[in-house]
């Protein structure tokens, strides 16, 4: 039997390592609505054990990603309290992958390759179609047209992988407006890039001087109310650089959000930081923050979906269960649905059993990324009115179940 014919509509994480895992057994197309860009200095983030297991298994290769094994985990109170030191070593704790933190951009770059290196993975590389922004899809009839009039059809699977404003997940959920699916919890966060050089000379900081031997991340807390914990996090993003980012309230930025019907607002003035978190934090941590421009990020989730297909089409990765940062979870359990799916698709041969695949991948799926969810939700004092009836989900139980993960095959014997 001809291998199936898989269209992905989102180039980015879920996208690319969707491609890289479907590659093997079938022909995949990718949809990037932008210019895929590599070299761009953007954030970073942390891809742990049970991802990073999988990428490590696929053949990402380390020395491309510019990366660092986190190894500690540094808590201290909002006016530069005795610092509380812990190991956060995945490879020690679980016998298993190491835990990694890395830019976005260099992760793409790898996950590019992966999809479409010509010799270094198994089967036909992707074919990556940028500058493709998909504004309409067919699930029933496996069809995907572009703003600038292209049509792509003929597929026996579209994959949504185009985030949380996904346009697939309209197309599933029968063409309704996904606006009302999306949950916003007045929170925010400023984030900003800065230099190991930046904080070297600071002895408040000289733990995270040199990410060669321990990186990981910094975690300052301080209680301004009720509802919003804030709380400044620094971590490393590459042997030379970390990120600095600060949750607090919305106030003025919710309406600035709305209006330009953005998540993210760049260039924030580096005074307007200092205002919000001057009162709450000792200026050790507040001064991180004037080392780069600062941009502010809507914190945002996804309300559960009871399914993630329909027709001819599937949702992965934000575009079914977006979550919270809380948990620093986000993109690795989109990169265990890419591993899940080429698992499960692997020996379909006929269109026909695409469905059940598809079951057998909520099955799979669903429940965890809803853990997921709910413990990203605990951890930003931000829990729904069901969350709050439920037995709140400890850290030592969230690592063993989340972080041990070895992959689809051993879920589904499981």
């Amino acid at each position: 039997m001809p291998p199936l014919k898989i269209i992905i509509v989102g180039g980015g994480i879920g996208g690319l390592s969707a491609a890289g895992y479907l590659r093997a057994k079938h022909h995949v197309t990718v949809l990037e609505r932008g210019t895929l860009d590599f070299t761009m200095n953007d954030y970073g983030l942390s891809i742990v054990s049970n991802a990073f297991n999988l990428l490590q298994r696929a053949g990402i290769k380390f020395e491309n990603l510019d990366m660092v094994v986190m190894t500690h985990l540094w808590l201290r109170g909002s006016e530069n309290e005795e610092l509380v030191t812990k190991i956060f070593d995945t490879r020690a704790r679980f016998g298993g992958a190491p835990s990694v933190l890395v830019k976005r951009a260099k992760l793409l770059k790898e996950l590019w390759r992966f999809a479409t290196s010509t010799t270094d993975f198994a089967g036909e590389p992707a074919e990556v179609v940028q500058n493709a922004k998909v504004t309409r899809v067919d699930a029933l009839a496996g069809e995907v047209w572009t703003e600038d009039g292209r049509a792509f059809s003929g597929f026996d699977l579209v994959i949504g992988a185009d985030g949380i404003n996904s346009v697939v997940r309209s197309a599933v959920l029968g063409g309704q407006d996904i606006t009302a699916s999306i949950r916003n919890y007045d929170t925010l966060t400023f984030m900003a890039q800065l230099s190991v050089d930046d904080i070297r000379s600071d002895p408040d900081f000289a733990y995270l001087s040199d990410p060669t031997t321990q990186a990981g991340l910094c975690s300052a807390h301080a209680n301004a109310g009720p509802q919003i914990n804030k709380r400044i996090l620094t971590y490393h993003t590459s042997a030379h650089g970390l990120q600095v980012v600060g949750y607090t309230s919305e106030k003025e930025f919710a309406e600035k959000f709305n209006s330009s019907r953005t998540a993210i607002i760049k260039d924030i003035p580096v005074s307007r930081v200092v205002e919000d978190f001057a009162p709450d934090f000792a200026d050790g941590f507040v001064n991180l923050f004037r080392h780069s421009k600062v941009d502010a990020w809507r914190i945002r989730d996804v309300a559960p979906m009871d399914s993630w297909y329909s027709g001819k089409a599937l949702l992965i990765g934000d575009a079914a269960h977006a979550v919270t940062p809380h948990a620093g979870q986000g993109s690795n359990i989109t990169i265990e649905d890419a591993e899940a799916l080429g698992y499960l698709l692997q020996d379909v041969e006929s269109p026909d059993a695409i469905i059940p695949a598809l079951q057998k991948f909520m099955q799979l799926r669903k429940a965890r990324v809803d853990y997921v969810a709910r413990r990203s939700r605990e951890l930003g004092n931000i829990q729904t009115e069901d969350d709050k009836t439920k037995e709140t989900i400890t850290s030592e139980g969230f690592a063993r179940e989340i972080y041990t993960y070895q992959g689809a095959e051993q879920s589904m014997r499981a």
